[in-house]
C-alpha cells in the first residue's frame, strides 16, 4: 500500500505564530521545522506499522525546503523545492490513499490559527463550484479527481471541523491545538500529539484498507472563483487568457479537470502576490 502525506506547517504542534513558518525568523522557523517533522515523524510511523509499504511525502510550505530528507526511514521518497504543477499535491496520481497533515482553515475562519487559502498575501477567498473551500477542498478535489481517498486530516481544531464537513464522518482527524485566535491556541505537548496521531495515521490505514476512507463528491465541469484582497492583484489576473473577470477583486476560470485548475489557482496567486502594492 502506497500512502501520499501532503504536509504543511501551520497546523502542526505548537505552532501558534507567524514567525514559526517564516524562513526569515530563524530561530521561530527552525521550531516550526521540528514540529513540522514532529507531526509527520508520527504519521509515518503509524502508517508504516499499520501495513503501508511504501509512503510519497510532499513538502507542502512555502518554499517547501522545511524537511530534511536525511531524517526519513527507507520507506519514504521526499518531493521537495519549487515550482510543483499540483503544488501541495504534487505527486499524488496512483497512489492508495492521501493523509494531510499539519493542515489549517481557510481563510476567515474564526478561532482559526494561521487561517488563509493558499497565499495569505492575496487571497481573500476561493469558491469551487460556488462553494467555499480551503487547502484540504483543492486537494481533496484533485485526489477525487484520481480515485484517491483521503484518509486523515490533522491540524487545529478548526481545521478538523473543516475537513469532516468536507469529506464527512468516515474521515479520521487529529486535532493537535485549540485555535483561541489568528495567532493564539490551547496546544497540546508534543508527546501527547505524537501518539495521538500516529493512532489516527493507523486507524486511517484501516480504513484505505476497508475501502472507508471517503472520497470527496464532486462533478465536472468544474469552475473556480478567486477573490484577491486587492483590485490590483485582480486587476493582472485578469489579463491571462482564459479568465473572466467577475467583478472589481474576483476572477474565475472553468475547466473539464481538477488539475487544470489546481494548475491555474498556482499560476494566479503566484501572479497576484508578485504585485507590489
Amino acid at each position: 500500500m502506497k500512502i501520499y502525506i501532503s504536509v504543511d506547517m501551520e497546523g502542526a504542534t505548537g505552532i501558534v505564530s507567524p514567525l514559526h513558518v517564516r524562513a526569515e525568523a530563524v530561530n521561530e522557523y527552525a521550531f516550526g521545522c521540528t514540529m513540522q517533522y514532529h507531526d509527520l515523524k508520527a504519521v509515518v510511523e503509524g502508517a508504516l506499522e499499520a501495513g503501508a509499504t511504501e509512503i510519497l511525502v510532499n513538502d507542502s510550505h512555502a518554499r517547501m525546503i522545511n524537511i530534511d530528507v536525511s531524517q526519513l526511514p527507507k520507506e519514504v521518497r521526499l518531493i521537495s523545492g519549487t515550482p510543483k504543477a499540483l503544488g501541495m499535491i504534487e505527486g499524488v496520481q496512483g497512489c492508495d490513499g492521501a493523509f494531510f497533515i499539519a493542515y489549517h482553515a481557510m481563510a476567515g475562519t474564526p478561532e482559526a490559527v494561521l487561517d488563509h487559502t493558499v497565499s495569505g498575501s492575496s487571497v481573500f477567498n476561493v469558491t469551487l463550484k460556488g462553494h467555499n473551500v480551503g487547502e484540504t477542498g483543492l486537494n481533496a478535489a484533485v485526489c477525487a479527481e484520481h480515485h484517491i481517498p483521503v484518509a486523515l486530516v490533522s491540524g487545529d481544531a478548526a481545521a478538523c471541523r473543516e475537513a469532516l464537513a468536507l469529506l464527512g464522518s468516515n474521515l479520521i482527524t487529529c486535532a493537535v491545538k485549540e485555535g483561541r485566535s489568528n495567532s493564539c491556541a490551547t496546544l497540546l505537548p508534543p508527546s501527547v500529539s505524537f501518539s495521538l496521531l500516529k493512532e489516527a495515521a493507523k486507524k486511517a490505514v484501516a480504513s484505505i484498507q476497508s475501502k472507508k476512507a471517503p472520497v470527496m463528491k464532486i462533478a465536472t465541469p468544474y469552475s473556480l472563483e478567486i477573490t484577491f484582497k486587492y483590485s490590483r492583484q485582480c486587476d493582472e489576473v485578469s489579463y491571462v487568457p482564459g479568465v473572466i473577470r467577475v467583478d472589481g477583486r474576483t476572477v474565475r476560470m472553468e475547466g473539464s479537470t481538477m488539475e487544470e485548475m489546481r494548475h491555474w489557482i498556482g499560476i494566479a496567486t503566484s501572479l497576484a502576490g508578485s504585485i507590489k502594492l
